[in-house]
């Protein structure tokens, strides 16, 4: 059997068959990707220019969101803005009222009138209320809910004048050994309370050492009201958890004085007035425990605490007069108190403050508080950078600033004269101007990174275009390419069949 040999023009034909299919697949491959690169085999310089290329263009594309954020959070901030002057505006339009009924000599000037001390008093449902304007005996009315009245000790002497214009008779003690006991009640001292007030009045003969007008408690938890050196005192201790607490106040003898303090756990927090001018406060952290320690006023009875530590025994007897002593389980407000000192001094000040005006300062903080996007609040000092190139060192930086009413210096006492109406509505008016200077400083950045966020996506849009540049396929000349291989290699099929029948025919010449 002969052996078959492959002539030169069937071995012609092979060869070409293979690279037609090889430019057939090669076709068919950028036809179904799009690219004429597609890997680094096609075009290593191509292929990893264009892989750079596109990698940048991903790097923008994710800063792009960055910027977006950041627009959005300028947005909310100018929206800011907008808000707070308009709030502004409107505490300048109510004070610009308060100053014109001022200049008119409204009520705003004159002051309201008050109620009688004891009708106040009575009106907020006190638990003790000695009035101390007995006519005679040694029982002490209690006009208080609890109604269990105290006992005068060793005479102290009754029906003495009273103290401010319309009180009833007080009671003087003589600074030796007069006071009142007053029992323990469970609403008072022998059960925990979160809240409590007590207000006295009184005139001091003289304010040389310790004489104490009201106490409760003992060398762990107390609290007490008392003079001390030509200076009120009032104080408060938990052993356990806060205090002490001292609070003072310098007075004269001779003159009569409303003083108060008020206890409020669920607000945190102890005050100290004086003539109805808050003259003090300290945090507390706690209900105030039961105590079974004594209660008096007049003098220390068995035990306290003061403000240079505690002291154990009975003494410290006041020598003076006094009446309208209150205790209450409330916390009695600043307005309260004020009211209650104007009905003992007779003098009823025009508020330096004003509620309404406060409402609208509050919920500038407010509005403050809510203008912020993803965490960031530029109108409360937070700051932002947006970054613009992968290295990070083309950036812009939005400052922050504080707009609360605090950070805005916008005033808030002044209601009680012409001058101090005029001063809040200065730093109203500078208030407004900061925030407009603002507003255009965020109007700048938001141009900047509205430019910024176009150029990049223009960036990332060029850099894609140039990477397709680079490895996209003609699909036009890709299919030409095709249907030239194609046609090339049925040619060369038919060729190689041809080649083939000759051989065969000249083998069968020689057999």
């Amino acid at each position: 059997m002969l052996p078959t040999l492959l002539s030169n023009a069937q071995a012609r034909n092979l060869l070409a068959i293979q690279n037609s299919s090889r430019a057939i697949d090669l076709a068919t491959l950028r036809l179904a990707t799009g690219k004429r690169v597609n890997s680094a085999l096609d075009n290593p310089q191509n292929y990893f220019t264009a892989r750079a290329l596109q990698n940048r263009s991903s790097d923008l594309s994710r800063l792009l969101d960055g910027i977006g954020s950041s627009i959005k959070t300028i947005e909310e901030a100018a929206n800011g803005t907008k808000a707070v002057e308009q709030l502004l505006k409107t505490g300048q339009s109510f004070v610009q009222s308060k100053l014109d009924e001022f200049r008119a000599g409204s009520d705003a000037a004159t002051g309201p009138t008050v109620p009688a001390l004891n009708t106040q008093i009575l009106a907020d449902s006190p638990i003790a209320y000695y009035r101390l304007n007995d006519a005679a005996g040694t029982a002490v009315s209690n006009l208080g809910s609890i109604g269990t009245p105290g006992t005068y000790q060793n005479a102290p002497t009754l029906n003495s004048s009273p103290l401010y214009t319309g009180g009833a008779n007080s009671t003087g003690f003589n600074g030796t050994n007069q006071f009142v006991s007053v029992p323990n009640n469970p609403l008072i001292n022998t059960s925990a309370q979160p809240l409590r007030s007590v207000e006295v009045v009184f005139n001091a003969n003289t304010t040389t050492g310790r004489q104490v007008l009201y106490e409760e408690g003992g060398t762990g938890n107390a609290f007490s009201i008392y003079v001390f050196n030509g200076n009120l005192y009032l104080n408060g201790r938990d052993a356990g958890a806060w205090g002490p607490v001292n609070i003072s106040q310098p007075i004269v003898a001779g003159q009569t004085y409303h003083a108060a303090f008020t206890f409020d756990f669920p607000n945190g927090i102890f005050r100290g007035y004086l003539d109805g001018v808050e003259i003090g406060n300290a945090p507390v952290n706690a209900i105030f425990p039961p105590h079974a320690s004594a209660i008096s006023i007049g003098s220390m009875n068995n035990s306290s605490w003061f403000h240079d530590g505690s002291q154990s025994g009975n003494g410290f007897y006041f020598n003076g007069r006094i009446s309208d002593v209150a205790v209450y389980n409330s916390a009695l407000s600043a307005a309260q108190i004020q009211d209650r000192a104007a009905a003992v001094t007779g003098i009823v000040p025009v508020s330096a403050t004003n509620s309404e005006y406060e409402r609208i300062l509050d919920q500038i903080d407010l509005l403050v508080k809510d203008a912020s996007y993803r965490g960031i609040n530029l109108l409360k000092s937070d700051s932002l950078t947006t970054y613009f190139n992968e290295d990070r060192s083309s950036f812009l930086k939005s400052q922050g600033v504080d707009f609360t009413f605090n950070g805005l210096g916008i005033k808030r006492v002044g209601f009680d004269s012409e001058e101090g109406l005029l001063e809040i509505l200065d730093s109203l008016q500078a208030a407004i101007e900061d925030v407009r200077r603002y507003t255009g400083r965020l109007s700048l950045d938001l141009s900047i990174l509205t430019i910024r966020d176009t150029f990049t996506r223009d960036t990332s849009n060029v850099l894609q275009a140039g990477a397709q540049e680079l490895t996209d396929a003609d699909q036009n000349e890709e299919g030409a390419i095709l249907l030239a291989a194609q046609t090339r290699q049925q040619l060369s099929i038919t060729s190689l069949a041809v080649a083939m029948q000759s051989s065969q025919s000249v083998l069968t010449l020689f057999a």
